[in-house]
């Protein structure tokens, strides 16, 4: 397979003019707003009974079921996803065909090649050797889940292929930014401080080996709790979680603010930390659907969904 370094679609003057309502409207970004006056609403809701969840390392809201989340494990499972609901309930558990699962790190759900179809991407990027010589994203429509159906496989999956410019790093965190339609994955080091963001198009096809481009650093609180685990953009794109072990950041965005400057923190302040999970081995973190808050979850058997709402 070819591998080429492609070119990342920048949010143009047609983006802008579509959003303008947002810039000034104070719901675009209510998540950030509420961190930072430090008035999210938490809530613990009941924890996961189904023994098949064991390692949750990823969490997403669904676009196509609302109300529904979709979940992984981390290494040592199948490949497969989990539809789950805030009741501690699995709804639905899913096959991925045609996917390994080497070390599922973080999963995402957005926008993608076909346009109003929602994206189901799932990242198989975990190296903790930093050995592996390119890492995975898997990506497929976002399967619809009907009542009463348990099980079902997700076929028409497309494996987009990824290297760093830089040589292998271990990484845990995805995040799909819908303004410069860009997959990012953000480097982890359990000596927190500096880590990567590195970006691709979207776009990218299916069985493709692409060189990632890289964004910048990531400044996080030096030690083990600044290490980074998960990352999450909202729905509209103006607002990004970022997970450590040791909390999350909100940051907040305009839509003239390009991919770099969000994820790195160019803009200046990097955001506002939210309330620290009370959570053993945190590494996912998900915003609603609908932007108004976020939840997280931690790896272990019984792990429970923590969530942050907006007031």
């Amino acid at each position: 397979m070819r591998s080429h370094v492609r070119t990342l679609r920048v949010a143009g003057a047609v983006v802008l003019a579509a959003g303008a309502v947002l810039l000034g409207s104070a719901c675009s970004t209510p998540t950030v707003r509420a961190a930072c006056a430090k008035t999210l609403v938490a809530s613990t809701l009941p924890a996961f009974t189904d023994p098949a969840l064991v390692e949750i390392s990823g969490i997403a809201a669904s676009r196509t079921n609302p109300g529904l989340w979709w979940v992984h494990n981390d290494s040592g499972d199948r490949a497969r996803v989990f539809a789950v609901d805030e009741s501690g309930a699995v709804r639905a558990t899913f096959a991925v065909s045609g996917a390994s699962a080497i070390d599922w790190e973080d999963v995402a759900v957005g926008p993608g090649p076909l346009a109003g179809v929602n994206y189901l991407y799932v990242a198989d990027i975990g190296d903790n050797p930093s050995l592996r010589p390119d890492v995975v994203v898997y990506r497929m429509a976002e399967p619809v889940v009907p009542p009463g159906q348990t099980t079902g496989t997700i076929t028409g999956v497309e494996a987009l292929r990824l290297r760093y410019p830089d040589g292998a790093h271990d990484a845990e965190a995805l995040a799909l930014d819908p303004l410069s339609r860009s997959i990012v994955v953000l480097t982890k080091n359990l000596a927190g401080g500096a880590q990567g963001a590195y970006a691709v198009s979207d776009g990218i096809a299916g069985g493709s080996t692409t060189t990632m481009a890289a964004l910048g650093a990531v400044t996080m609180p030096a030690g083990g709790a600044g290490a980074i685990t998960g990352a999450d953009v909202s729905s509209n794109g103006l607002q990004l979680a970022i997970r450590s072990y040791g909390g999350v950041r909100i940051v907040g965005r305009t839509l003239d603010v390009p991919l770099d400057r969000f994820i790195t923190g160019g803009t200046g302040s990097f955001g506002c930390p939210g309330p620290t999970p009370a959570e053993i081995q945190g590494e996912a973190v998900g915003f609603r659907a609908d932007g108004r808050g976020y939840v997280t979850v931690s790896e272990g058997s019984g792990a429970q969904i923590h969530r942050y709402n907006a007031p």
